[in-house]
């Protein structure tokens, strides 16, 4: 294992203390704005709520640490850190041509760990455009690396509920909701601990209620589902599968961004999101 250098220590210890997967996001962020006790104008928390933001923040700090130990050999400690050497590098990143998501998570990783507001203006970082998003649109080499026929029963479950990979092996047989002896919603509790009633979609109601009938009641439903799977695909299906069984036969009111602005609310929440662009950029088109 290669030696860590105190920077690079440092942040680990930092990132270990904000690691927090089993909170809320939601209550910390309501726990955050009483703290202040005035007005808060952004998402912070205090901690990291998930596996996946801990491991992307994780990737930036090396990053970063390795960044400052090459152009700033004087700086070990992080409380030498200041702004203009996180712009900096910020700014380094992007003329290395990083992708604007990438922009986006290492400014986010390095707001958190440092307790800087740094924003895009700031830094001068070209804001993110829905052209620059390219996920589950692209064939990958995983996508070749598994056998679908050994996960049938999970990517139908995903492409029914539209669910977060993380929900494929912890849903059981009591977290569905049935009517008129289908199952038509499932309870989700996924990123950052928020919980969410995901409409099954009506086609593939039949086939859930087959699953269900051949399961334990309490064990998960899903003893495997390798992470080569493009579980995002799967949602971004449910999106636009999910979209049009909400308007059913009405005319698309096209109100907002070229969508129903009322379907989208619905499908928003299906999602488990609160912004209606995120769900179009990223599920719609």
């Amino acid at each position: 294992m290669a030696r860590m250098s105190k920077m690079d220590y440092q942040l680990h210890c930092r990132m270990q203390q904000m690691f927090c997967p089993n909170e809320s996001r939601h209550q910390a962020k309501q726990e955050y704005k009483d703290m202040m006790e005035k007005e808060v104008t952004h998402n912070r928390t205090v901690g990291i709520h998930s596996y996946k933001t801990y491991d992307a923040y994780k990737q930036t700090s090396i990053e970063f640490s390795k960044y400052m130990k090459k152009e700033h050999k004087d700086i070990k400690d992080v409380r030498q850190v200041k702004e203009e050497h996180v712009v900096e590098y910020l700014q380094y990143r992007q003329q290395d041509e990083k992708s604007a998501y990438t922009m986006s998570k290492d400014m986010a990783a390095l707001n958190k760990l440092f307790n800087f507001f740094i924003t895009k203006k700031d830094a001068g970082i070209k804001k993110r455009s829905y052209k620059d998003i390219t996920r589950s649109r692209l064939d990958t080499e995983n996508d070749k690396k598994y056998n679908p026929n050994n996960y049938k029963d999970q990517i139908m479950f995903a492409k029914a509920s539209g669910c977060r990979r993380e929900s494929v092996l912890v849903v059981t047989p009591e977290c569905f909701k049935w009517k008129e002896g289908l199952p038509v919603k499932v309870h989700l509790i996924e990123k950052g601990g928020k919980e969410r009633d995901a409409h099954i979609l009506e086609g593939y109601q039949e086939k859930i209620k087959s699953v269900l009938e051949n399961s334990g009641m309490e064990k998960p439903l899903f003893e495997k589902y390798t992470a080569k799977i493009d579980n995002h695909a799967f949602r971004r299906e449910y999106a636009k599968n999910r979209y049009k069984e909400i308007l059913g036969d009405r005319k698309d009111g096209m109100n907002y961004r070229g969508f129903d602005k009322r379907v989208l609310k619905k499908l928003t929440k299906d999602l488990g999101h609160y912004r209606l662009d995120v769900v179009i950029y990223n599920y719609l088109i």
